[in-house]
């Protein structure tokens, strides 16, 4: 083999290495941009996606006001009254503390949902819990039996000048109209 063969070989090799590494340079670039393209598209949220969080915060934010609601109505003296009857030959204390038991079960049950609703609006269900509470305890004060707490109680929220549960309602409304 001449010298002239030998460098035209080489020539043609050199030549199908250099468009080798070229195609295979080439297609090594295009993966690499379409690997990028494709975190960056997992790593940014999708247009639809704000608007369907926003719907379904505000689902959440919409049963914590109706939760609370209901939480109000079964705290609500009469209600509760119906719910726990004094049993006859009952005593004070112990009808008192099943009273305040089951306003605290009520209250523990739905304490999560204050993570959907503003501050304001959980303080006034606090206050609210508080107040009905509290007004068990004044019944109480000096009842001999469970009927008597009873009784006291029915009367002494009747003539409350401003219901703590029909604050806490309203301000679930307002609530719950901003949220639609």
């Amino acid at each position: 083999m001449d010298l002239t063969t030998l460098f035209i070989l080489l020539l043609g090799l050199g030549l199908i290495a250099g468009i080798m590494f070229t195609l295979v340079n080439k297609t090594l670039t295009q993966l690499n941009e379409t690997i990028i393209a494709l975190v960056q598209r997992a790593e940014a949220p999708p247009a639809g996606d704000a608007a369907l969080q926003k719907e379904n915060t505000n689902a959440l934010r919409l049963q914590a006001c109706e939760r609370l609601t209901l939480m109000l109505e079964r705290i609500n003296v009469p209600n509760l009254l119906l719910r726990q009857p004094a049993p006859a030959g009952s005593g004070a204390k112990q009808y008192t503390a099943n009273l305040l038991l089951t306003i605290r079960e009520e209250f523990e049950y739905n304490v999560t949902q204050q993570i959907y609703v503003s501050d304001a609006l959980w303080s006034i269900m606090v206050q609210a819990r508080d107040n009905v509470s509290q007004l068990i305890v004044r019944a109480a004060e000096g009842a001999e039996s469970g009927e008597q707490v009873a009784s006291r109680l029915r009367l002494m929220s009747s003539r409350q000048p401003e219901d703590a549960i029909g604050v806490g309602q309203a301000a679930i409304r307002r609530e719950a109209s901003l949220i639609l």
